[in-house]
Formats: C-alpha cells, structure tokens, sequence
C-alpha cells in the first residue's frame, strides 16, 4: 500500500513519523510531503490553523484539528527518523501534560494524559541530541527521571519548548545548570499576574549563571507599559527578551522589531530606547 503523509510544519512532525514507523513496519511505502502523488491513502497532519485547506486528504489531524488522536499502537511506536534524514536528535515527550490553562494556548483543548515516560521510548541510540516536546516539563513529578537518563547517555539537549520559571527552584535551576543545551534555553514572561514568581525564578537562574532567551507575550492583555516593564525587568536580570506578538498589529510588529534589532543595548533604558526608536 501507498501512504501519503502531509503537512506544514516546517521542521518535523512527530505524529507523521510514528504513522511512517507504524505504516513501514506493515511494509507499506511512505511519502512525506508529495501531494501528487497517487497514494492509496493519506494523512495531513496540519499546525497552523490557517492551512486546514491546504492539502486534500483522507484523515486530519495535528494541533489545527483538536481532540484528533493516533491510535494506541501507533502512539506507542518509535518515530521513523528516516522521514526527515537531516535532523540530528531524536524527538519526543516525556511528559505531554501542562497543568497551566492559559486561555491564548492549545494545549489545554489538548486533554494531553498525566503520563511520564522514558526518554527510551523515543530516542534513538545512534543521536547524541536529544528535543524534548514536552509542554511542561517541570510540571512532571518525574521530571528529575528525565534530566537523569539524558545525563546518563551523555546527551545534548535541544530546546524547542523551553522550561517555566515559576516552578524553578534550586533542585530545577542546578539540573539546568548541569545539561548540555544546544543554543540557549528558553524561558516565558507571559502573564503581569506571575510576576512574583517570575522573578523568584529569575534570581535562580541568575544565581546559577543561566543565560536565556525569554520568550515576552505582548498584545494579549497587558499595556505598552507593562510589556516595558517585564522587557527590563529581564534584562536587569540579565536575560534577553524576545517578543511574541499575539496579534500582529503595526504596533506590535514595531516592537519585536525594536527588540530584534538589539539597538537598546546602547541606552540606560528599555523605555528610552523604545522613544527614541519611535
């Protein structure tokens, strides 16, 4: 049989490796990403929901369709990492559950389980780099299990997701500071409410010499003002922000691009700098 797997994410997908791995093993032949051609069945697996249209399929799914799930089986298989022969790490979660309801965020809508699992029921052996999907990962009573395999194989991890500072604490920000990360680790500033417990987060990466990049939601529900505030407060802690507009307004366009350009390096403040560049 011929399967066609479809989608538009533009790095992997996860869900379309453990159909090639499912669909291999049952020794049928798999395309990623060939519309044309004449399969005898096919999955679009779709990330954005304004893409929905954007292939003709047999089944849909990925985060554009929630509430559609893989199969018990088929969630239970290894990724086919030969679906996407340039990446360098395996992939996966260990802990797919965030216990955040953050109305901006999908995950929620998710209904994902309370299940903690190892990372050797992802990763490949023959990668030295390991990506971890997971949402929450300090969220999982576990979380520790996780930190000490990728230890134990000597591993490097590369971060797509990023770490909640609001559950840091020493145990959390020294298991940090002890893993080999690719680039830099990523952090958020979501919410004005979270600010006690950000910056309690804050001083413990700080205190372990932590750099990162912290992710600032801007054009959600907070002020121009208040989205100033939390950029210096970061950078007072000595991390960089990087804005992630909700709605992309002019405005809002303007501001990541102020930030992007790095020129507010050069003044005493983020305010003064944001004037200025206005």
């Amino acid at each position: 049989m011929k399967v066609s797997l479809l989608t538009d994410a533009p790095k992997h997908n996860l869900a379309l490796m453990k159909l090639s791995a499912w669909h291999k093993a049952n020794g049928d032949d798999v395309l990623l990403n060939m519309p044309l051609w004449k399969s005898d069945i096919s999955y679009a697996s779709i990330l954005f929901e304004k893409n929905k249209k954007l292939f003709n399929a047999d089944t849909y799914g990925g985060p554009a369709f929630i509430g559609v799930r893989l199969g018990s089986k088929i969630e239970g298989m290894k990724p086919d990492y030969d679906l996407y022969p340039d990446i360098d790490f395996s992939l996966g979660f260990t802990w797919s559950y965030c216990p955040r309801q953050c109305s901006f965020c999908k995950v929620p809508k998710q209904n994902n389980p309370k299940e903690h699992k190892s990372i050797w029921s992802f990763h490949d052996s023959k990668f030295r780099k390991i990506c971890l999907l997971n949402n929450n990962t300090f969220s999982d009573p576990y979380w520790i299990d996780t930190f000490e395999e990728i230890w134990d194989a000597d591993l490097t991890v590369v971060d797509e997701n990023g770490y909640d500072l609001r559950l840091m604490d020493e145990p959390r920000a020294k298991a940090l500071k002890k893993t080999k990360f690719q680039g830099k680790i990523h952090f958020a500033w979501d919410k004005m409410g979270d600010e006690k417990s950000i910056l309690r987060g804050l001083a413990l990466i700080r205190k372990y010499k932590i750099h990162g990049h912290i992710y600032v939601l801007i054009g959600y529900d907070t002020t121009e003002e208040e989205d100033l505030y939390r950029c210096q407060k970061l950078v007072d802690f000595g991390q960089d922000p990087y804005i992630m507009p909700y709605k992309r307004t002019d405005h809002n366009k303007r501001f990541k691009r102020f930030f992007d350009t790095f020129m507010w390096r050069k003044y005493k403040t983020i305010k003064e700098a944001w004037d200025n560049y206005r």
